[in-house]
């Protein structure tokens, strides 16, 4: 599996373009944003990589696009942690997702066992995309961290 990381550290909290994971014919392009990590989930249409999916880890506002070009859905913060939901998606319902955003036609190409198998590194990757003044908490999503400590 090809995996492309920019010439920064990918676990360098400012960088921008993290890394892009090249999984089962899809694209996973992990960055940090201003107010967290992003997710883009992209495929071949027509010969051109698409922007199909996108998670937003956000501080404030986690949501996600479906397809990415629609408008943000909000996250529901009882169904638990906003990163492993994330993941747990692309993971046990990638296809579902793919169809309900109007993408059906390139479950054809895609290998999704593959790309299930490999949703750890994805999940690494947004793990070590984290704001600055902020933590990463299992199970919780980010936390400040108190400065005067």
């Amino acid at each position: 599996m090809a995996e492309t990381q920019t010439s920064m550290d990918p676990k360098t909290p400012e960088q921008v373009n993290g890394v892009v994971l090249e999984l089962g014919g899809l694209r996973f392009d992990v960055s940090l944003r201003d107010p967290g990590a992003t997710l883009r989930v992209d495929g071949m249409v027509d010969g051109t990589w698409t922007p199909m999916l996108r998670f937003d880890d956000f501080v404030e506002k986690p949501h996600f696009h479906s397809p990415a070009s629609g408008p943000s859905i909000d996250f529901d913060k009882s169904l638990g942690e906003p990163l492993a939901w994330y993941i747990e998606q692309i993971r046990e319902h990638l296809s579902d997702w793919l169809e309900r955003a109007g993408f059906e036609n390139v479950l054809s190409s895609i290998d999704v066992d593959a790309i299930s198998a490999n949703a750890d590194r994805v999940a690494e990757a947004m793990s070590a995309r984290v704001p600055a003044g902020y933590v990463r908490v299992p199970g919780i999503g980010f936390k400040r961290v108190d400065e005067s400590t």
